[in-house]
C-alpha cells in the first residue's frame, strides 16, 4: 500500500508549456538556436529530451548554464501560470485522507513555493525537493527514500516525463504517468510505466486504488 506521493511539478500539476516555449524563444533569439513554432510542438512533445535537443541545435555543454538562467526568467513570470484545471481538487482529496504528498521537481524551490502561494496551496504539500540535475531525478527520489526509511513499493512518483518513468525504474519505485504534460502518450507509453492516466479525474481514481 502507498503511503506517500512524490508529485512532478512542470507539466504535472502546472500548465507551464507555453511559458517555457516562450522563455526558450528569448534565449534561442539572443544564443541563435532554433526557435521552436506552434506547428512543431507535436513533433518535439514525441522526442525524447537528448532527440530535442539535437534538434533545436542546442549545444549540450550550454545546457547547465540555460537552465539557470530559464529559472531566473521563469520566477519574472510565475505570475501568469496556473494549476492544471482539477489537480486542485486532486492534491486536496488526497490531503483530506491524511496521505503524505511532496514536490519532487527539476524546477526550484523558490519558484514552486511562489506558485504555491500565489495559488493558495502553501500547506498542501510536506517537502518541496529540487532536483539539482536535469536527468539525474533518480539520485533526489534515493535520497528521499533513505531520509524517510520507505522502500520502493511504500512509495509512487506522479510525473509526465519520459525521464521520470526512466528515474523512477532505476529505484524500483512505481509511477504513474499522466498525458496532458511534456511528452506525448506515445512517447511515455515506450517507457513502459506502471500506470497511465489521461485526466485527473482518472489520476484520483488511480492513487485511491493504491493507497
Amino acid at each position: 500500500m502507498v503511503k506517500h506521493i512524490l508529485f512532478d511539478f512542470d507539466g504535472t500539476l502546472v500548465d507551464s508549456r507555453a511559458l517555457l516555449v516562450k522563455l526558450y524563444n528569448e534565449m534561442a533569439a539572443q544564443y541563435q538556436f532554433r526557435m521552436i513554432r506552434d506547428q512543431d510542438l507535436a513533433l518535439l512533445r514525441s522526442l525524447t529530451i537528448s532527440e530535442r535537443v539535437n534538434r533545436l541545435g542546442v549545444p549540450v555543454l550550454q545546457i547547465p548554464k540555460l537552465v539557470v538562467a530559464g529559472r531566473q526568467m521563469y520566477q519574472d513570470n510565475i505570475r501568469t501560470l496556473h494549476i492544471v484545471p482539477g489537480m486542485k481538487e486532486v492534491i486536496a482529496h488526497i490531503s483530506a485522507l491524511g496521505i503524505r504528498s511532496s514536490i519532487l521537481s527539476s524546477n526550484s524551490e523558490g519558484n514552486i513555493r511562489t506558485f504555491l502561494k500565489n495559488n493558495r496551496m502553501d500547506g498542501a504539500f510536506k517537502e518541496i525537493i529540487s532536483a539539482k540535475h536535469l536527468f539525474g531525478k533518480h539520485h533526489s527520489i534515493r535520497k528521499v527514500m533513505k531520509q524517510w526509511g520507505t522502500p520502493p513499493s511504500r512509495m509512487i512518483y506522479v510525473g509526465d516525463e519520459l525521464r521520470d518513468i526512466e528515474a523512477c525504474q532505476k529505484l524500483g519505485v512505481p509511477i504513474i504517468a499522466v498525458t496532458w504534460g511534456y511528452d506525448s502518450p506515445r512517447l511515455l507509453l515506450s517507457g513502459k510505466p506502471d500506470y497511465l492516466v489521461n485526466s485527473p479525474s482518472d489520476l484520483v481514481k488511480t492513487l485511491l486504488a493504491l493507497t
